[in-house]
């Protein structure tokens, strides 16, 4: 796995201090199913990937502090050296919180959305999806060309012949 380098501080929300790198624009509910599927909307969230980065910075920082250590003692028992692995072992555990959490949504989003634009319960749905072993778009249209469409209309058709070429 290739590590990005460190993202410099740049403006962070207070309320999100711990993601170091700019999070998913989702499409707006209006834009359609399929177009919030094809903008990655239910794909697998980023977030995951940035806990293991947390890790990769915590033991280079902790490599760092070893080589400069002056002190007299075990540099792995001096309190600065707890420090650093309490700071990024909580920006760690917060960002895998927060990617099971998405990821939770996603998934869940995605049962209720495919049960609203398709006629199909969700259990139905949720036989299919742990089946199933492909991308989110051709999920949608494996269950479009099984099953009806609740309102079809001309933009909803437009989209599934564009997806299909």
């Amino acid at each position: 796995m290739k590590i990005p380098p460190k993202p410099k501080r740049g403006k962070r929300s207070p309320f999100y201090w711990w993601r170091r790198w700019k999070s998913h624009k989702y499409l707006p509910v209006r834009a359609g199913l399929l177009a919030r599927i094809q903008n990655g909307d239910f794909e697998y969230p980023e977030l995951f990937d940035w806990a293991k980065y947390e890790l990769h910075y915590m033991q280079e920082e902790l490599d760092n502090f070893i080589n400069e250590y002056q002190g007299n003692d075990d540099p792995k028992t001096d309190y600065l050296y707890f420090d650093i692995q309490k700071r990024y072992m909580k920006r760690h555990n917060k960002l895998f919180a927060d990617a099971y959490e998405v990821e939770h949504r996603h998934l869940t989003n995605l049962v209720d959305e495919l049960a609203k634009e398709f006629i199909i319960t969700k259990e139905e749905i949720k036989v299919i999806m742990e089946e199933f072993g492909d991308t989110t778009e051709s999920l949608y249209i494996y269950v479009s060309n099984n099953y009806d469409f609740r309102k079809p209309n001309k933009n909803k058709i437009t989209q599934l012949l564009k997806a299909r070429i």
